[in-house]
């Protein structure tokens, strides 16, 4: 057995380098299925983002904050939607509209909103 092992191989060794790489399989595979579940569903983010922008004129902000909570709202639909939404992201953008929701509005509409950020980020892996 000893021999076997110690055989050498013949070929190209190919060195890969891959930076936060997940889920990576290496070696040789052949008709393989992997599946990733480290991914997040930004379903509830992209519905954050879109209720925000429907109700941002009625939370009676002054313009500025509107302006910047409407911005931020974009930042989060355009994380959400894209190819491979990071985490970081979707909490940084989701925690900054619950953070400027609780510092300036008081309406039914911005309690809803402060509610369905808690929500999507509580869905978020820790």
């Amino acid at each position: 057995m000893q021999d076997h092992v110690n055989q050498p191989r013949t070929g190209t060794t190919y060195n890969n380098y891959l930076p936060n790489a997940k889920g990576v399989i290496i070696g040789e595979q052949r008709d393989f299925t992997q599946n990733n579940t480290d991914g997040v569903d930004p379903t509830m983010f992209v519905q954050l983002a879109g209720y925000i922008g429907q109700v941002s004129p009625i939370l009676g902000l002054p313009d500025e904050d509107r302006v910047e909570l409407e911005r931020v709202a974009q930042d989060l639909h355009e994380e959400a939607t894209s190819g491979n939404p990071e985490q970081g992201r979707l909490r940084q953008f989701a925690t900054q509209l619950k953070d400027k929701l609780l510092e300036g509005a008081s309406t039914m509409a911005a309690t809803q909103g402060i509610q369905m950020a808690e929500q999507a980020l509580a869905a978020l892996v820790q």
